[in-house]
């Protein structure tokens, strides 16, 4: 085994030592992390640092090593933790997947770019970007530059000329000082649905359909009707899923649950353990 597979390996067995979260204390923690709490916030990271293993696993034949993919994945589960609102009714992972593989993917397109980054910018980059998560699992928010610069001993200037170069250590919520708007306070529109109410039904949406293929048409049909999923405002009654498909009400609960029995077999579960 190389150095590197070594590493990760080490790296893996460590963060499999943290307990999972129930939902109740994904909830709970989420709550204190919208509080400032830096506490809280270390232990959803620490929970979730193996959940990002899992989703850069299938990226590590495109371009960056594993070791650079689960890097950039933990900037992401920061980013939608940060982001994540516990009072929406679905699982931390469901929403952070989001963030973990746009952050992800973003890394790898800026790697497949034809401009090289001279290897002294590169370990520059890398510094911050260990700095900014370490920051902010300490403190619960993103750095401003002039700490970035305070912690590495170099000057700001020199941070702020890496943005041009690569943009993923940089949070749309940090400013240069605190007398300065945000990106994200620029570019917000206040008319618009804050986009974190599409992104986690996306998701959902996402993981349900690959899931529901292990299903029967029938089942599906029954599913989609009892809980919305076809853009009902509400999902229907047993009764009237009965009259939509021509059977009794208690043919209708019979089979909602042999559907339900089959998305939480083993090899189906991981797509809907968030939300069902």
């Amino acid at each position: 085994m190389n150095s590197e597979g070594f590493c990760l390996k080490r790296y893996y067995h460590e963060i499999s030592q943290t307990p999972l979260l129930t939902a109740a204390e994904e909830r709970e923690l989420s709550r204190q992390v919208k509080q400032g709490n830096a506490e809280a916030k270390r232990r959803l990271v620490e929970a979730n640092l193996r959940f990002v293993v899992k989703m850069a696993i299938p990226y590590s034949s495109q371009g960056l090593s594993l070791e650079d993919l689960i890097q950039e994945g933990n900037l992401g589960l920061l980013e939608g933790i940060e982001r994540f609102d516990p009072e929406k009714g679905f699982r931390l992972t469901t929403y952070v997947s989001w963030w973990i593989r746009l952050a992800i993917q973003r890394a790898i397109e800026q790697k497949s770019q034809p401009i090289r980054v001279p290897a002294n910018k590169q370990e520059l980059i890398r510094k911050i970007k260990i700095f900014r998560m370490q920051f902010e699992s300490k403190n619960g928010r993103s750095p401003k530059v002039s700490e970035i610069a305070k912690g590495l001993k170099i000057k700001a200037k020199a941070i702020e000329d890496m943005q041009t170069v690569d943009a993923t250590f940089l949070s749309l919520d940090q400013s240069a000082e605190e007398d300065t708007p945000n990106l994200l306070q620029v570019l917000q529109d206040e008319k618009s649905d804050h986009p974190q109410n599409h992104i986690a039904q996306t998701e959902m949406k996402r993981q349900l359909n690959m899931a529901m293929r292990v299903l029967s048409k029938k089942e599906r049909d029954v599913l989609n009707h009892r809980f919305g999923l076809r853009g009902e405002q509400r999902g229907l009654s047993l009764r009237q899923i009965g009259r939509l498909i021509g059977l009794s009400a208690e043919g209708v609960r019979r089979i909602e649950e042999q559907a339900l029995r089959k998305l939480r077999r083993p090899m189906v579960r991981s797509y809907v353990e968030g939300f069902i």
